[in-house]
């Protein structure tokens, strides 16, 4: 599930923050988004623990994680970083910019 997330990272942030009309990814964008929040309560949970309140998906959990202090906190900066790298605006997760 995770590598269909990889896959679609993409095309999703360019539909999303990068304003393409393309409808691949545009339905790569919605197809994203509900392997996220699927990921985000099975998977993510596991290694992060459950999502808080308003946390619906992997990068809404990465914004508090950025910023709380923590033993994984060079693995939740390498993510945000690597993320941020693929999306368009540079700026997906803003809590380590």
């Amino acid at each position: 599930m995770i590598d269909i997330l990889i896959i679609l990272l993409v095309p999703a942030l360019k539909a999303v923050e990068g304003g393409s009309k393309n409808p691949l990814h545009w339905l790569a964008a919605i197809v994203a988004w509900v392997v996220d929040i699927i990921i985000a309560h099975t998977t993510w949970a596991f290694i992060t623990g459950w999502p808080q309140k308003g946390e619906w998906t992997v990068s809404h959990t990465l914004e508090r994680l950025c910023t709380t202090p923590s033993k994984d906190l060079p693995l939740y900066y390498a993510l945000d970083r690597k993320i941020n790298r693929v999306s368009p605006t540079g700026r997906h997760i803003k809590s380590v910019i």
